[in-house]
C-alpha cells in the first residue's frame, strides 16, 4: 500500500495524465485496501447485513473493487476524468501536507463504497432497503424514537420528551439484549395494532421498555432483520422513496458524512440570520412563529443534505406546530418558507463556490435536490 507521501506524487501524475500502467495497479490496490478495510467495519459492526458485504474476506475484497470501479474511468484522450475532476481543485490542499493525499483520497473512496452499498442493496433487495432507509428516518419524525451509539453499534429505545433518562444507565444495560423469539412476538404484536414505520417502532420500543427480562434498547440492525422476516404485513411508507437514489448520478461523489454536518451547521446559521433580519426585526411574524419556520426548515434542510432529497414542505407543516394552522395562514407562511429555502440554497452554493467543494459532483447536485 501506498505511504502518503508515495500517494501525493501519483496524485499529480494522474492530474497530468502521466500514470504508468503499474503505478495505476498500485493505485487501484491501495484504493481497494482503503475501500475494504471500510467494508470489514462495516461487517464487524453489523451495520449491513452479509449479503450487501460478503461473507469471507475474499468476497469483501470483490465487492471493493466493484464498488470503486466507476472512479477508473477514461475518456477518449486515455484522462482518468473522474480521478482528475475530484483531485484538481484539491490540489492546494493536497499539496500542503502528504497526510491530506491520504485523507481526501480515503474520503473519496469511503463516500463512493457508501453509495455502491446502497445501490447493490436496492437493486438486490428493494424491500429491505425500504424497510431500512424508512427505519433511519423514524428518529428524526418521532421525539421519542432516540437512535445512539453505544460501543460500536446503533441502538434504539423510547424515551419520552419530558423524561430525564440517561442513556445507557436507566435502560438496564447490565441485561441481555432482547432474544429473536420475544422480539418478533412483540413487534408482531405492533405490527396487528400499526401499519406504518414508525408507528410500529414506537410500539414496539414502548413494550420493549416494559419487558423486564432485557435491557430497554435494541441494535438497529437487530430491529431491522426482525422487521425484515415480517415483511408480509401492510407497510406504509414514511415517505415517497420513488425517483433517483442520492448519488446515482454521481452528484454526491466525495461526500462524507463530516461534510453533511458541516452543511447543516451552516445551513441553520443563514437560516437563524435570515428570518432575523428578514422577519422579525421588521414585525413581520412573531417570535413563536420564528420558532416553527426553524423548525420546519431544519427538518427540511436536514433531509436534503442526508438523504439529497427533501420532501414536500406540507410533509413539514404536519410535524410542526403548524399542523392546526388554517389553510389561509398556512398559505403566507410556505410562501415565506419556500423564499427562505432558495435564500439558503443560493447562499450555500456561493459560500462553496470559494473552496473545493464548488466541483459540480458536490455542491450542485446536493443543494438542487
Amino acid at each position: 500500500m501506498l505511504n502518503a507521501g508515495q500517494l501525493q506524487q501519483l496524485i499529480q501524475k494522474i492530474r497530468d495524465s502521466e500514470l504508468s500502467g503499474p503505478e495505476l495497479n498500485v493505485f487501484i490496490r491501495t484504493c481497494a485496501a482503503l475501500s475494504s478495510a471500510y467494508l470489514m467495519t462495516r461487517r464487524a459492526a453489523g451495520k449491513l447485513e452479509s449479503e450487501y458485504l460478503g461473507a469471507n474476506d475474499q468476497k469483501i475484497f470483490q465487492l471493493a473493487l466493484n464498488s470503486i470501479a466507476e472512479l477508473f474511468e477514461r475518456d477518449d484522450s486515455g484522462k482518468l476524468v473522474k480521478l482528475i475532476q475530484y483531485y484538481e481543485p484539491l490540489l492546494s490542499v493536497i499539496y500542503t501536507r502528504e497526510d491530506e493525499a491520504l485523507f481526501m483520497t480515503r474520503r473519496l473512496i469511503v463516500a463512493h463504497t457508501k453509495q455502491s452499498l446502497i445501490k447493490s442493496m436496492v437493486q438486490t433487495d428493494p424491500i429491505g432497503y425500504k424497510l431500512y432507509r424508512n427505519l433511519t428516518l423514524v428518529p428524526k419524525r418521532d421525539p421519542a424514537v432516540i437512535l445512539k451509539k453505544y460501543g460500536d453499534e446503533d441502538y434504539l429505545y423510547f424515551s419520552e420528551p419530558h423524561q430525564s433518562l440517561f442513556f445507557p444507565d436507566d435502560f438496564r444495560p447490565g441485561l441481555p439484549e432482547i432474544d429473536w423469539e420475544q422480539a418478533s412476538i412483540l413487534l408482531s404484536t405492533a405490527i396487528s395494532e400499526q401499519t406504518s414505520i414508525p408507528a410500529i417502532t414506537r410500539l414496539f420500543l414502548q413494550k420493549l421498555a416494559q419487558d423486564q427480562e432485557s435491557r430497554a434498547f435494541i441494535s438497529r440492525m437487530t430491529f431491522f432483520r426482525i422487521l425484515k422476516t415480517l415483511t408480509c404485513m401492510p407497510v406504509v411508507s414514511l415517505d415517497n422513496l420513488g425517483g433517483e437514489l442520492p448519488g446515482n448520478d454521481g452528484k454526491h461523489l466525495g461526500v462524507t458524512e463530516e461534510d453533511q454536518v458541516r452543511y447543516l451547521n451552516l445551513a441553520q446559521e443563514i437560516i437563524l440570520s435570515e428570518i432575523k433580519s428578514r422577519y422579525i426585526e421588521k414585525s413581520r411574524i412573531t417570535s413563536t412563529d420564528a420558532d416553527v419556520y426553524f423548525i420546519i426548515l431544519n427538518l427540511y434542510l436536514t433531509d436534503l443534505f442526508q438523504d439529497g432529497v427533501a420532501g414536500k414542505l406540507p410533509e413539514y407543516r404536519a410535524l410542526s406546530p403548524f399542523s392546526d394552522l388554517a389553510d389561509g395562514l398556512w398559505k403566507i407562511h410556505r410562501g415565506r418558507l419556500e423564499y427562505l429555502i432558495k435564500l439558503v440554497k443560493e447562499k450555500m452554493k456561493t459560500q462553496y463556490s470559494r473552496e473545493f467543494l464548488s466541483t459540480e459532483q458536490v455542491s450542485i447536485g446536493v443543494y438542487d435536490g
